[in-house]
């Protein structure tokens, strides 16, 4: 059990309380999700502040019903989003990497544990028509209606999504068997009856949102990530004679198993007590003195014979032990998610694949650095460096000794598009754009 500190107990006090079903918040509600924000920045080397909001089910008592009933309010909505897509990012990129120290690796652990509690929280058809609904309405938005803080939204939202995608299960929790609903089964399931799967398959197809092609490649990845081929595959179809022989073959082929086991324990259960048993001596193999070992059991059980036996288990901390590798863990979904991943893969391989696959090849193999060069009759000019840090933004930088130059800050919707303002007293400089666009006259501001 984690003690919240006063202050963050004071500020997630006042976001607001829960009545029932209606979410009333506090009016300062919106100050206080920008603190919780603030001290999230400021949190120490154990996530501190992260496992005192994790503990507290701040996620699931009050940002949930917020985003889903207080939807209008578009400055409340976005820093939610934004306090969100910070709490569920994954623990790997909290701690850098999976510690070492069992300290540390027992506040991993615990991290990790939160984000299992939120992606069950997230598995709910409400939650996913409210981030389906607001990223429709921004995706119907033409780029030049489009604000920053609309671009911002769209990419949280995707973040979020991804991160909640991302968060692995839980071996010890989920004991499910194939073809039963796990919680990233009901979180596909969410996903698909709210339509938030035709935006990802939009988003990837659409020439004018290629800036998200990274972050959609992510979210397909992590739909797919326990998933066969040939389950997928076969979902929906009867089966064959061979294949309903094949599984009866191997059916009975663990009953035959399981029965010999079972007469194994049988033959080795003797009909009355040890004591009668007999003892014997092992030549050859020394107990704790120079005398050999006496065995007080039936003969029968000697091959399992070891000096651990009889030994108490040595119980392994609970912060001492492994963190949970990402493994191959395979399953068989439940039919109605593995029918809705195969129309999914359909389509997505039809219409998608192709752009998208080309986008992502584009942004990997783009190289950091471009040189522009720069058509002046003033001799003291020289080339202008392009550093591409970022697909929307880029800093230009001019070499001169003309004192009028000055550091000049791009704007572009696409990689191949640069904007360029220069402020300058040289009417006949010209700058050239490497790619489609061949940019004017120094001075002057040129649009799309």
């Amino acid at each position: 059990m984690y003690m919240m500190n006063c202050e963050l107990l004071a500020t997630c006090s006042a976001l607001g309380y829960l009545e029932g079903e209606t979410y009333h918040a506090e009016p300062d509600c919106i100050e206080s999700v920008k603190d919780l924000i603030r001290y999230l920045r400021h949190e120490d080397d154990t996530r501190d502040i992260r496992q005192q909001l994790g503990a507290g089910q701040i996620l699931q008592n009050d940002l949930l019903p917020i985003i889903t009933q207080h939807t209008a309010d578009k400055p409340l909505f976005d820093a939610c989003i934004r306090l969100m897509v910070n709490l569920t990012q994954p623990a790997l990129l909290c701690f850098g990497k999976v510690p070492e120290d069992p300290v540390f690796r027992h506040h991993f652990l615990q991290v990790e544990c939160f984000l299992q509690a939120y992606k069950e929280a997230f598995a709910s058809e409400k939650v996913f028509t409210v981030f389906s609904e607001t990223l429709y309405n921004l995706l119907q938005l033409d780029w030049e209606e489009r604000q920053e803080e609309d671009n911002l939204l769209i990419e949280r939202i995707l973040l979020l999504v991804r991160n909640i995608l991302h968060v692995p299960a839980n071996p010890h929790e989920e004991k499910n068997v194939d073809d039963d609903a796990s919680v990233h089964d009901r979180l596909l399931w969410a996903v698909h009856l709210s339509g938030f799967d035709d935006l990802v398959k939009f988003v990837a197809a659409a020439q004018s949102e290629q800036q998200w092609s990274m972050h959609v490649l992510e979210i397909i990845s992590l739909m797919f990530r326990d998933q066969k081929p040939e389950n997928l595959v076969s979902a929906g179809h009867a089966r064959s004679v061979e294949e309903k022989r094949r599984d009866e073959l191997e059916l009975e082929t663990l009953r035959q198993k399981e029965m010999a086991e079972r007469r194994s324990r049988m033959l080795q259960r003797g009909v009355r007590h040890s004591r009668f048993g007999g003892s014997y001596v092992v030549q050859g193999l020394k107990s704790i003195g120079d005398n050999d070992v006496i065995y007080h059991k039936g003969l029968h059980n000697f091959k399992n014979y070891t000096h651990d036996s009889g030994k108490s288990v040595r119980r392994v901390p609970k912060r001492n032990r492994k963190a949970a590798e990402g493994g191959d863990s395979k399953r068989r979904s439940a039919l109605n998610v593995r029918l809705f991943l195969r129309e999914f893969c359909v389509d997505f391989l039809e219409n998608c694949y192709n752009r998208l696959m080309y986008l992502v090849k584009v942004r990997t193999t783009t190289p950091s650095m471009h040189l522009v060069k720069v058509r002046t009759t003033t001799p003291s000019m020289h080339l202008v460096k392009v550093r591409t840090t970022t697909p929307s933004m880029h800093l230009v930088k001019v070499r001169t000794t003309t004192p009028s130059m000055h550091l000049v800050k791009v704007r572009t919707t696409t990689p191949s598009m640069h904007l360029v303002k220069v402020r300058t007293t040289t009417p006949s400089m010209h700058l050239v754009k490497k790619g489609f666009l061949t940019l004017g006259r120094a001075g002057l501001d040129i649009n799309k």
